[in-house]
């Protein structure tokens, strides 16, 4: 029988440079893994070569797999007070 793995929703938080605006600044960036050292791999990986201070922290963030189901569509209607 094999287990099926399930992607976990981890979030990278560094402070860096930011060259999109020429400051430093705290940034952050998502990243689907397998569990947290695979997580802290890959933010090695992106963030190779980038001038940050500190070292990235990296935090789960979700670990919700279903879909979201699709409301249809309703009308509204907005009455005022009199």
């Amino acid at each position: 029988m094999s287990i099926k793995k399930k992607m976990k929703k981890y979030i990278c938080s560094y402070y860096g440079w930011i060259s999109s605006y020429g400051d430093w600044d705290c940034n952050d960036f998502i990243i689907m893994a397998y569990n947290k050292k695979e997580a802290i791999e890959k933010a090695d990986q992106r963030l190779t070569g980038a001038l940050i201070k500190g070292k990235p922290y990296v935090q789960l963030l979700s670990t919700y797999t279903a879909k979201m189901k699709l409301i249809p569509d309703t009308k509204i209607e907005l009455t005022k007070n009199k």
